[in-house]
């Protein structure tokens, strides 16, 4: 009843929406540069569509896309600016922090040493003052065994 010939028309028509508009290779079959295609510099901008601009490697631009786009970029500018503030205070506060650290490491790493000293200094107090009790222990066996008559 119907033809095939409606699908394969539909299939043709799409794939005429992927085909290039004008050949993309030259006579050698080497590919054309993108400057071929775009207008040439002394073209007149008058003739324009409006809102439509040369832009970089000229190539033609929407204005409300490129002032769009340019309004994106100061905003996120803007935010790294903001983040950047952020961390350079967040640095600073380490940095009172860190300084404040490391006072009280050096008071506590004299504080150590005086009581390392005052341990020393005990030390040594004790050592001598065992050595004299040995001393008097000693002097005192041998009095006590000059005194005694009995001994041998």
């Amino acid at each position: 009843m119907e033809d095939p010939n409606p699908a394969s028309e539909l299939s043709e028509r799409r794939k005429a929406l992927f085909e290039p508009l004008e050949p993309v290779t030259n006579i050698n079959g080497k590919r054309l540069p993108a400057e071929s295609l775009l207008p040439p510099p002394d073209f007149d901008a008058a003739s324009y569509p409006k809102g439509w601009l040369i832009g970089k490697k000229r190539k033609l631009v929407n204005v409300d896309v490129v002032e769009s786009m340019r309004r994106i970029a100061v905003q996120e500018m803007n935010r790294k600016d903001r983040e950047i503030d952020g961390l350079n205070e967040q640095l600073e506060e380490d940095a009172r922090c860190l300084e404040h650290l490391q006072l009280q490491l050096l008071q506590e790493k004299s504080k150590r040493t005086e009581v390392e000293r005052e341990n020393a200094m005990l030390q040594d107090q004790i050592s001598m003052l065992m050595n004299m009790l040995q001393e008097n222990e000693q002097l005192g066996d041998e009095d006590v065994g000059d005194e005694d008559p009995d001994g041998p």
